[in-house]
Formats: C-alpha cells, structure tokens, sequence
C-alpha cells in the first residue's frame, strides 16, 4: 500500500467528511449554471470547491494532524467566503467580511507558528521567533489576498475591495501652498458625471486597511495564546 493510501486510510472519517462537503458544492454548481444562470456564483462555489480540499492536502503533504474541531471548522471556513458572495452576508452583516480576516490571520499564524516549531527546542527564544515568522506568515497571504481582490477590480470590475463613503479628506493637493495638507470636512456630496454621491468614495482603501488590520488582529491574539500556552496544547501537530 502506498504512503498515500495509507495516509488517506488513517483519514478515514474526515475523507468522508469532505466527500459530502464537496457533493454539497458540486450540487450548488450545478443549480447555478443549469437553473439560476448565474456563472459568476457558479466560479465562487468552484473556488470553495477546491479550498475545501485544502485541510485534507495539508495533512497528507506536510504530515500533520488537525483535531476533528479545528478541521471541521477549516472546512467550513473555506465555504464561508462563497456564502457571503453568494447570499451578499458580508452586506446584510458588516462583520462577516472582520470575521473572515480575523480568522485568516489566526489560521495562518497556527500553520506558520508550528511548522517552524518541527524538530526545534521549546524555549522562549524559539517560541519568538516562530511567533515571528508566524504573524509575518499571516500579513503576507493577507497582502496576497488583497493584490488577488485588486485584481478582480480592475480587470473584471467586481467590487471585492468594498468601497466607503467618507465625509473628510486631507491631501497635499488640496493646498495652495507646496508643502502644506489642505482639508476637505463635512463632504455632503460629489458630483461624478452629473450623478450626485452621498460622500466622497475611498475607492477600496479603506477596507483593504481594515482587512489587514483584522489579519493581524488574528495572529496576534494566536501569538498571544501559544506565549501562554507554551506548546503545552499545540493546536495542530507534524510528524517529526
């Protein structure tokens, strides 16, 4: 029997699991193309398709092993970004988007905090510098994540990197002197066009600094638990 088979055999109950998560999704597929028309939910779902499969490639490829809880919620997880696509969550529910960041940088730091720990003493000095690497680890897939929504934005015009009115601005080319800040406050409206905006649009950057903030936020708050916890209850293991 190969190292795979034996892999996926030792994984039994949540290759199951994943099986029916995934016939789920294929359904909402097919429902999408076939019945609502809609490709664009149909590719969302395709991607959480595939992200679903993550947690079960990681354990094979890496030799880990991930608690049944925290892998049943990395399932769902990787389903949550095409729920709130789907069935616009992240506008009926301003926090869903905080939620998904949060978690991303938490995640992120785990995998980053404890791959960097294989094979190495557990000492203080150590557990800083995984902690390190473990919160730089979340801050560039979130940087990744973001370039990806940039991406969509400009090429297919979706609108991933939520815009935000605001009611003040301060730039250097709103001053009549060279050097100084000039300042815009209490913006009611602005004109685009002839159609008339309740504010001034940030064009998305606002909630790409937010959403970097929240994946920060997570790896903090894990770097803060593995300090106390002191590799005492790891919260997924390698094989060394």
């Amino acid at each position: 029997m190969s190292k795979l088979s034996q892999r996926l055999k030792k994984r039994k109950g949540k290759t199951i699991y994943l099986l029916v998560v995934e016939t789920i999704l294929l359904l909402m597929i097919v429902y999408y193309l076939l019945v609502a028309k809609d490709a664009v939910n149909a590719v969302r779902v395709a991607v959480s398709l595939i992200c679903a499969m993550i947690p079960l490639a990681l354990e094979i490829i890496f030799s880990m092993h991930i608690p049944w809880p925290i892998y049943a919620f990395l399932i769902i997880y990787a389903c949550e970004h095409m729920m709130g696509a789907c069935f616009n969550l992240y506008l009926y529910f301003p926090w869903w988007d905080n939620m998904m960041h949060i978690t991303e940088g938490f995640m992120f730091a785990v995998f980053g905090y404890y791959y960097l720990s294989v094979g190495n003493e557990k000492n203080l000095k150590m557990r800083i510098r995984n902690i390190i690497f473990a919160i730089s680890l979340a801050i560039f897939i979130g940087f990744l994540w973001e370039i990806i929504e940039y991406a969509m934005d400009t090429i297919w015009m979706f609108d991933m990197q939520k815009d935000v009115l605001v009611t003040r601005i301060s730039s250097y080319l709103l001053a009549d002197t060279t050097g100084e800040i000039g300042t815009i406050n209490n913006i009611s409206e602005v004109v685009v066009n002839g159609q008339v905006l309740p504010g001034y649009i940030d064009i998305g950057l606002i909630d790409t600094m937010d959403d970097l903030i929240m994946a920060l936020i997570g790896a903090v708050v894990f770097s803060l638990y593995a300090l106390i916890d002191r590799d005492k209850h790891p919260v997924i293991r390698f094989e060394e």
